[in-house]
């Protein structure tokens, strides 16, 4: 089939495309292998993979879709986009529709959510994001790059993303980087950050969860934050 393109969260276009690609493969295979020593063996486990994108066309895209299969694991995905075609690039894959509700499956063990929490928007809505993962599941795989990575992965611009918040969206919007300017489209967490949307995610839904956390490091900083949650 053809190639299907999503929205453009990493900038193809951008300054070093290329290398954030080959680099994302490798971390985000790092990361599955840690996640696989965190929770045994994938074989025979129930896995939802939450936000996932249309995208055919990067390498780097529905990485933890493919592994997961590879090793014999039943997964489901699910996204606000279109992704049906995906089962046929995946034909063991299931999808099911958004929003998604407990009621559509027997059991899930753990749902991925991979680099889609800086994509719902403000931390009011991030605390909701996680209400609903919790509701369907207590275990669950969050990755999120590092707000202070010096490196903004999304715009491919250093350091600026430093700047409070206002500043940082408000020279975003200067220099025609409009869709990164809106906190609807991007709100980068430091670990602080995670961890008290966490927190406040539990006590909304009264679970007492325990986080493992793992940090892949890239041009000498932790890249991204990757936190299994479980009870």
């Amino acid at each position: 089939m053809s190639e299907v393109r999503g929205i453009d969260y990493f900038g193809r276009n951008l300054p070093f495309s290329k290398l954030h690609i080959t680099t994302a493969v490798k971390a985000r295979r790092k990361m599955y292998v840690w996640l696989r020593k965190q929770v045994g063996s994938v074989e025979g486990k129930v896995f939802l993979d939450h936000g996932s994108t249309p995208d055919t066309f990067r390498e780097d895209s529905n990485c933890f879709i493919r592994w997961l299969i590879e090793d014999g694991a039943k997964v489901f995905a699910t996204s606000p986009e279109d992704i049906n075609h995906l089962e046929k690039i995946f034909p063991r894959l299931t999808v099911v529709s958004w929003p998604p509700k407990k009621s559509n499956f027997d059991e899930v063990d753990y749902i991925i959510s991979s680099a889609v929490i800086e994509h719902v928007g403000s931390e009011k809505k991030q605390i909701q994001y996680i209400n609903d993962l919790l509701q369907i599941s207590n275990n669950i795989l969050l990755t999120t790059p590092n707000r202070y990575h010096w490196l903004e992965f999304h715009t491919k611009i250093p350091l600026l993303h430093w700047l409070p918040r206002y500043w940082h969206r408000r020279i975003l919007k200067i220099i025609g980087m409009n869709f990164w300017a809106s906190e609807n489209n991007l709100h980068l967490l430091s670990q602080q950050d995670l961890c008290k949307i966490i927190n406040a995610s539990s006590k909304v839904s009264q679970l007492k969860i325990n986080l493992s956390w793992y940090e892949p490091v890239f041009l000498g900083m932790v890249s991204n934050l990757v936190v299994l949650l479980s009870k």
